[in-house]
């Protein structure tokens, strides 16, 4: 008799904080690879846990981070009620270059297969216009994400600065303020950037059962598929086996 293989259950993602992260140091291509990503990954887990020790962690490393892995860990980690989500990019959606000359920096962006001639707009990846959670970006959508040689170790430099200055007598607004002044303030050109509601951005940080989603690695951006955007484009995170777009973030995250 022939038995077919059942799948493996899903590990349900619960706490009342909960860090969930996917980096990316090694993609297929050895052109494409970081340094700084795992490094990213243990620093916001240690700098979480020593303020809030009850922090559960949920990690996620290369060849896992792929298209159905990162959209269905997410959606199952929405099925849980949070009064707080983040999400977290330390990526960028621009072939810009970062000009930095104290610092051993490269691009955290994949060139998309067609070129592409992009007018600077704002644009943000992870928002919508009734989004009920905070998104953290490393750059403007027309910068670089600097993937940096720091103290001694590969860092992103957007995770570097926020772990640096995080405070739990901070609100998230309070903590995008420091983070962006810690970046300017270390010779760093990248501009981050923080969208959400008041009602979430006055809040304490991590006061409330909340949802830390991280996310580090190349970023990229395609012809826009559905005719939502200004300049034609859509914003992606380039992960392990492909593309994750703007919209299909999105799209997940109104399960918030």
């Amino acid at each position: 008799m022939c038995w077919k293989k059942k799948p493996k259950p899903e590990v349900p993602i619960t706490g009342y904080r909960v860090d969930l992260s996917s980096v990316i140091n090694k993609y297929p291509q050895q052109a494409n690879w970081l340094n700084g990503c795992h490094n990213d990954q243990n620093n916001a887990e240690a700098t979480l846990k020593k303020w809030w020790p009850d922090f559960v962690a949920y990690k996620f490393r290369d060849a896992q981070v792929t298209r159905a892995n990162f959209k269905n860990t997410l959606n199952e980690a929405l099925n849980e009620k949070w009064d707080t989500v983040i999400m977290f990019m330390d990526c960028c959606f621009s072939e810009d270059n970062t000009r930095d000359i104290h610092h051993a920096v490269r691009a955290r962006f994949v060139s998309p297969e067609h070129t592409i001639i992009r007018p600077k707009v704002v644009k943000h990846i992870a928002r919508s216009v009734d989004m009920k959670w905070i998104a953290f970006s490393a750059c403007q959508d027309y910068q670089t994400a600097a993937d940096a040689f720091i103290s001694g170790s590969y860092n992103g430099a957007f995770t570097w600065a926020a772990m640096k200055v995080l405070r739990p007598e901070m609100t998230y607004y309070d903590w995008f303020l420091a983070t962006k002044t810690l970046l300017a303030n270390s010779s760093f050109e990248q501009i981050p950037e923080m969208q959400g509601p008041d009602y979430l951005l006055n809040k304490k940080v991590f006061s409330d059962k909340t949802l830390f989603c991280q996310y580090s690695g190349h970023g990229t951006y395609t012809p826009d598929r559905n005719g939502d955007e200004a300049d034609n484009q859509d914003e992606a995170m380039y992960v392990y086996d492909g593309m994750i777009l703007d919209d299909e973030l999105s799209e997940i995250l109104t399960k918030c």
